[in-house]
């Protein structure tokens, strides 16, 4: 995303947060094709994807009076979008989990290939976004990722 446009979308989230509503579309309009791109690639399913989208997006507005007017919006909400996408893997983990109990199966410790297929694409889209990031703004994702990203 151009640096113009980054700048803007941080300009419009300043003023949601400070209350002005009339921001909202216009911040909705850049944010969303970004966070569904992302969740698209993060995640298999693209049910999964928009769901986390949209979670995401919720608490991306919700959360806006929390935005550090010093950061870039866009970092700030793939940050919130990444949180979201663990949690959806979390999620379906425990239910493999679960299924394999309640099946009476043990559960293999090492990742099946389309787990590592699905991490390795997450980490991909991970290390893209982020490095499309201007340098101060790269540790924010990076700190919140890192084990996705280390592996």
């Amino acid at each position: 995303m151009e640096a113009d446009r980054r700048r803007e979308l941080t300009a419009l989230m300043i003023r949601f947060a400070d209350g002005d509503r009339s921001a909202f579309q216009r911040l909705f309009d850049g944010l969303w094709p970004v966070l569904l791109a992302f969740t698209t690639r993060a995640l298999p399913s693209r049910a999964d994807a928009e769901d986390t989208a949209q979670q995401a997006s919720l608490k991306v507005f919700s959360r806006s009076v929390d935005f550090d007017r010093e950061r870039d919006a866009l970092s700030w909400a793939l940050t919130i979008t990444a949180y979201e996408v663990m949690t959806v893997r979390k999620q379906r983990q425990r239910r493999r989990e679960a299924d394999g109990v309640e099946l009476g199966s043990v559960q293999d410790p090492a990742p099946t290939q389309e787990e590592q297929l699905v991490a390795d694409d997450l980490r991909a889209a991970l290390r893209a976004v982020v490095g499309e990031l201007p340098a101060r703004d790269q540790a924010a994702p990076a700190l919140s990722t890192r084990h996705l990203m280390s592996r």
